[in-house]
C-alpha cells in the first residue's frame, strides 16, 4: 500500500518523495501509536485528579446552593435555628468546593481552562463571604433571643424556641428585659459588620471574568447579586434599628413621651383632630406609668388667659382669635407642628397645674393604628360598651359626643373612656406571647409608613432615624417635581368619614414652559346628623419653589349659610418649608360633589428637567388619610421612550404620560424622552 512520505531536503533546500515498504509503514504506525498511546495515558495520569475534583467540585456547589435555598425558606418564616443550620451547612460545601478548586492550580496559567478556574474562584470565595455575612448577621439575633430565653437550645424556629412559646412579655423580669435591650445594642455592630463584609462579596462576585463562564451562570450570578443587595439594605436597617431601639423603649434611662389621639374623621394638617392627649413614661421597655385625657383639660384653664394669635384660615373658618393646643399642629410638616405642640403643652398644662415633667418625644398616632391594635388583642369591652376594630371610631365618638349625656356623665369626664381603653388595650399587648410580638411590630411598622403614626424625638439621633425611615411626617423636598394636598377640616363636624377624595394632576406645555394643575375632586356620601353636616375645608397644595398660580377653580369665601350667593374665595399664595403653597377655602353639601382646582406654571427648575430628558415627580399622602385616588395625565408635548411605573400597554407611543393609583403611601414617579 504506497503512501507518500515527505522529507526535507537540507541540502537541495527542496522536497523529495518516495515511496515506503511495508515494513517501514508499519513501523511508523507503530511509532506513531505508541506515541499517543504514551500521551494519551501521561494526559489521563495528569488530568484524572482534576476531572474528579472538577465533578466533586459541582457536587458541593450544588448541595450548598440547595442549602441556601432552605435557608432562606427558613428565614422567610423566621426560623432561624433551621436557616442558621443551613447556613452552616452551606458555607462547609462552599469551603469543600474551594478546596477541590484549589487542585487545579497547575492549570490556571492554561489558555481558556486557566480563566475559568479564576472566575470559579472568584464565584465561590464571594459565595462564602456572603454566606458567612448572612450567618453572622443570623447569630447575632439569634444570641438577642436567647437573652430572653435564658439559653435554651435555639435549633429550630425562634418563635417554636421561645420560653414555652406562650409566655407573655410582661412575665420577663425587669433585668431580663434590661438583657434583651442591651443584646440588642450589641448586635448591632455585628450587622454593620454583616453589612461590611456583603460589600466585599459584592465587591467579589464583580471580579468574576465576563465572557468565560455560560450565560446562564451570570445570569444566576447577577441574580444573587441583586438578592445579596437588598439583604445588605435589610441589614442596615436592622443594624439601625437595634442600635436606637433601646433608647426609644427606655434603655438605660427612661423616656417620657407626649401621645396625641389624631382623629381623622376631622381631618387636620398632620393626620386629625388633636381631640385626646396622653402621657406614657417606659424604662428598658416596661411601661411605667401612663394617662390619657381631653384635650380640653389643657385647652379650658387657658381661655382665662392671653394666648397667641392662630394663623388666618383658623381666625376666619372657625372664629377663634387665640391659638390652643387642639389647633397646635397646623403645619403639614410633623417637625414643625410637634415643636408647636410641646410648647402648647408645657404653656397650658402650666395653666392647669399640672407641673408638667420634661417629655423625651411626641407620638401622635390616627385611629387605623387603635383599629389594628384591637385586631391584634381582640374586642375589648368598657363600662358595657365592647369596641373592636371595625366599631371603634364609630361607637367611641358616639360616646364622647352623645353617649355621655344620656349616661349623665360630666363634660370633663367625657372622654375617660378613652384612657381606660387604652389602658386595656396595653395590658393586652403586653400579655401577648412572645411568639405574636413579631406581627405586633409588623402591624405598628405598617402604620408609620402609612403615616398613621408619627414620631418627633428631641435626642438629635433618634430624630435623625426616624426622619431617615420617613417615620417623622416631614415633608420631602424633591429635586424635580413635587404635590402633596393639605385638608383642614374647619368646624365641620367628624364629616370627613362620609368623604372621598379623587386627585387629579395634569401638566401641559404653554408658551415655552409647562403648566400644571391639581385637582381636589370631593365626593360627599353623608347627610346630616350627630357627627356629619356640610364639608368646610381649607386646602393646601404644595408645589415646588418658584411656581406661579395663574388661577383657583372652585373656591368659596365661605360655606353656604355664611355665603348663599357662592361668591368665589380668593387664594392664599405663600413660600414654607422651601415650597410653593396656594391654599382656599371650599365647602361641600351633603350627598354633593365638588372641585376644587390649582392651575399654577412650573418653576424654571423642572422646566429644565423636562428639556433634558428626565422628569421625575414625588407624590406625598397626608398623615391619617387612607387611600385618596390619583389620576396622572402628563402631557409634555414630546414622545416617552421610557417610565416608572410603567403606563399600560395601550397608552404607550404618545407625549401624554397617564396613570392612576392611590395614595395608601407616597408616590414616585420618573419620565424619560
Amino acid at each position: 500500500m504506497p503512501i507518500l512520505f515527505k522529507k526535507k531536503n537540507s541540502a537541495a533546500g527542496g522536497f523529495l518523495r518516495r515511496r515506503m515498504t511495508r515494513r517501514e509503514m508499519l513501523y511508523a504506525v507503530l511509532r506513531t501509536a505508541l506515541f499517543f498511546g504514551l500521551l494519551i495515558l501521561l494526559l489521563i495520569a495528569f488530568i484524572y485528579p482534576f476531572v474528579r475534583s472538577g465533578r466533586a467540585m459541582l457536587r458541593h456547589v450544588e448541595a450548598g446552593r440547595a442549602d441556601l435555598a432552605a435557608a432562606e425558606s427558613y428565614a422567610e418564616q423566621l426560623m432561624i435555628g433551621d436557616a442558621l443550620h443551613r447556613l452552616e451547612l452551606a458555607e462547609v460545601e462552599f469551603d469543600s468546593a474551594r478546596r477541590e478548586l484549589d487542585t487545579l492550580t497547575p492549570l490556571s496559567s492554561a489558555p481558556y481552562v486557566g480563566t475559568r478556574i479564576k472566575a470559579a474562584d472568584k464565584l465561590l470565595l464571594g459565595g462564602l463571604i456572603a454566606v458567612s455575612a448572612v450567618r453572622e448577621a443570623l447569630h447575632a439575633v439569634q444570641s438577642v433571643f436567647l437573652l430572653a430565653t435564658e439559653g435554651e437550645d435555639m435549633i429550630g424556629s425562634v418563635i417554636g424556641s421561645l420560653p414555652s412559646g406562650d409566655q407573655p412579655f410582661s412575665d420577663l423580669t425587669m433585668e431580663k428585659k434590661q438583657a434583651v435591650l442591651a443584646g440588642l445594642l450589641d448586635t448591632s455592630s455585628h450587622l454593620s459588620r454583616s453589612v461590611s463584609r456583603i460589600d466585599q462579596a459584592l465587591l467579589t462576585l464583580g471580579e468574576v471574568p465576563q465572557g468565560v463562564l455560560d450565560v446562564e451562570l451570570y445570569a444566576e450570578i447577577d441574580s444573587a447579586k441583586e438578592k445579596l443587595a437588598e439583604v445588605q439594605v435589610m441589614l442596615q436597617t436592622l443594624a439601625t434599628a437595634t442600635q436606637n431601639l433601646p433608647s426609644f423603649l427606655g434603655y438605660p434611662d427612661a423616656k417620657r413621651y407626649l401621645l396625641f389621639f389624631q382623629n381623622n374623621t376631622e381631618l387636620r394638617p398632620t393626620g386629625g383632630f388633636l381631640g385626646v392627649y396622653g402621657l406614657a413614661e417606659v424604662q428598658n421597655a416596661e411601661l411605667l406609668s401612663s394617662m390619657a385625657d381631653d384635650i380640653y383639660a389643657l385647652d379650658g384653664p387657658s381661655e382665662e388667659v392671653d394666648r397667641p394669635a392662630p394663623p388666618a384660615p383658623i381666625q376666619k373658618y372657625i372664629r377663634i382669635d387665640q391659638w390652643y393646643l387642639r389647633d397646635a399642629n397646623w403645619s403639614p410638616d410633623f417637625v414643625e407642628s410637634a415643636k408647636l405642640m410641646d410648647q402648647f403643652y408645657f404653656e397650658e398644662a402650666a395653666v392647669a397645674g399640672l407641673d408638667p415633667q420634661p417629655i423625651d418625644g411626641i407620638v401622635a398616632f390616627s385611629p387605623a393604628l387603635a383599629s389594628d391594635l384591637l385586631r391584634l388583642v381582640g374586642p375589648v369591652t368598657i363600662d358595657d360598651k365592647t369596641f373592636d376594630a371595625d366599631n371603634l371610631v364609630d361607637e367611641l365618638e358616639f360616646a364622647v359626643e352623645v353617649g355621655f349625656r344620656e349616661e349623665g356623665i360630666p363634660v370633663f369626664a367625657r372622654k375617660e373612656i378613652v384612657e381606660d381603653l387604652m389602658k386595656e388595650v396595653i395590658r393586652r399587648l403586653v400579655e401577648l406571647p412572645l411568639s405574636r410580638l413579631v406581627g405586633a411590630l409588623q402591624l405598628v411598622e405598617r402604620n408609620l409608613n402609612e403615616g398613621h403614626v408619627l414620631i418627633w424625638m428631641k435626642n438629635p439621633n433618634l430624630q435623625s432615624f426616624v426622619l431617615d425611615n420617613d417615620w417623622g411626617g416631614r415633608l420631602q423636598l424633591s429635586k424635580s417635581d413635587y404635590v402633596t394636598v393639605i385638608d383642614a377640616n374647619l368646624a365641620a363636624l367628624k364629616t370627613d368619614h362620609a368623604m372621598s377624595r379623587n386627585i387629579d394632576y395634569s401638566i401641559r406645555p404653554v408658551d415655552g414652559g409647562y403648566e400644571a394643575r391639581v385637582a381636589i375632586n370631593y365626593i360627599h356620601g353623608g347627610g346630616f346628623d350627630w357627627k356629619t353636616t356640610r364639608y368646610r375645608t381649607y386646602t393646601r397644595v404644595y408645589a415646588p419653589a418658584g411656581s406661579e398660580l395663574i388661577r383657583v377653580e372652585g373656591a368659596l369665601e365661605d360655606d353656604r349659610l355664611r355665603n348663599p350667593s357662592g361668591q368665589p374665595g380668593t387664594p392664599d399664595v405663600y413660600d414654607e418649608l422651601g415650597l410653593r403653597v396656594f391654599g382656599a377655602f371650599t365647602s361641600i353639601e351633603p350627598g354633593k360633589t365638588g372641585t376644587l382646582a390649582f392651575v399654577y406654571r412650573l418653576p424654571p427648575a423642572v422646566v429644565a428637567d423636562i428639556e433634558s430628558g428626565e422628569y421625575q415627580l414625588y407624590f406625598e399622602k397626608q398623615p391619617g388619610t387612607e387611600d385618596h385616588g390619583l389620576t396622572l395625565d402628563l402631557d409634555f408635548g414630546k414622545n416617552l421612550t421610557k417610565a416608572y411605573p410603567a403606563e399600560e400597554p395601550t397608552e404607550f407611543g404618545d407625549s401624554h404620560y397617564k396613570y392612576t393609583t392611590d395614595l395608601r403611601l407616597d408616590r414616585e414617579f420618573s419620565v424619560g424622552f
